[in-house]
C-alpha cells in the first residue's frame, strides 16, 4: 500500500501570492525540526479497557472528518465575517489540503476493502460545529472555531495511530495529524488565541463515542 506523502512544512511555505503576514506567521509555527504530535504514554490499568474502534473505522472517522473540515472552511468563507485577507487566503490553502487528504483517505480506505463514508461526520458536525457557526460574531470566533476542528483532527490521527495495524497506515494517518497540528498551530497566531490553552494529543479517542462511523 502506497503512503500518503506528508505535506510538508515546505508546501505550507509555498503560498504562492499571500501577503507576506501569513509568510511570516507560517514559518514562524512551521521550524524544521517541529515534531509530529506525540502520543501519550499508555497508562497501566486495573479496568477492564472499554472496547475500541476497527482501524477501518477510524480510517473513515477521520475521512469523514476531512470532508467536514472542508465544509467549515467553506461555510466560514461565506459567511462574510472574514476581513484580513491574509485570514481568507490561509482559509482557502488549508481548505485544499483537506481536499487532498480526501481523495488520499478515499484511496485507503478503498485500499482496505470498504466502503468510503464520504461525507461530513455528522455527529461532530450537530455536537460541535453547528453551535459554534451559529455563534460566531467576529473573525476571531472563525479562526478560533477552525483552529479547534484542526486540532481534533491532530488528535484523532494521534488516537488511530494507536489502533492501527500496519506502518503504512500508522504513517498515513500520522502525516496527515502533523499537517492538521501546524495547521491550528498557525490559526492560534493568526487569531492571537495563544492564551487560550489546548488540550493534549491523547492515545484515547477525542470524539463522541457515536461520531466514529461504524464497520
Amino acid at each position: 500500500m502506497s503512503v500518503v506523502p506528508d505535506p510538508s512544512r515546505r508546501r505550507l511555505l509555498r503560498v504562492g501570492g499571500l501577503s507576506l503576514t501569513l509568510g511570516t506567521l507560517v514559518a514562524a509555527c512551521s521550524g524544521d525540526d517541529e515534531p509530529a504530535p506525540a502520543a501519550e504514554p499508555r497508562k497501566t490499568t486495573t479496568t477492564e479497557p472499554e472496547p475500541v474502534a476497527s482501524g477501518t473505522a477510524l480510517l473513515n472517522t477521520a475521512l469523514s472528518l476531512e470532508v467536514l473540515t472542508f465544509e467549515t472552511y467553506q461555510a466560514a468563507l461565506d459567511g462574510g465575517l472574514v476581513e484580513r485577507r491574509e485570514v481568507a487566503d490561509a482559509f482557502r490553502l488549508f481548505q485544499q489540503h483537506h481536499a487532498e487528504h480526501r481523495v488520499a483517505l478515499v484511496a485507503v480506505v478503498e485500499s482496505e476493502g470498504q466502503e468510503p463514508f464520504d461525507t461530513g461526520n455528522p455527529v461532530v458536525k450537530v455536537a460541535i460545529v453547528d453551535p459554534a457557526l451559529s455563534a460566531v460574531a467576529a473573525e476571531r470566533d472563525l479562526v478560533r472555531l477552525l483552529r479547534d476542528v484542526e486540532h481534533l483532527g491532530a488528535q484523532l490521527a494521534v488516537h488511530a495511530a494507536s489502533i492501527l495495524g500496519t506502518p503504512e497506515l500508522r504513517a498515513t494517518v500520522m502525516g496527515i495529524g502533523a499537517v492538521a497540528s501546524r495547521r491550528a498551530a498557525f490559526l492560534d497566531r493568526l487569531g492571537d488565541l495563544g492564551s487560550e490553552q489546548l488540550a493534549a494529543y491523547p492515545t484515547s479517542n477525542p470524539l463522541p463515542a457515536d461520531a466514529v462511523v461504524p464497520d
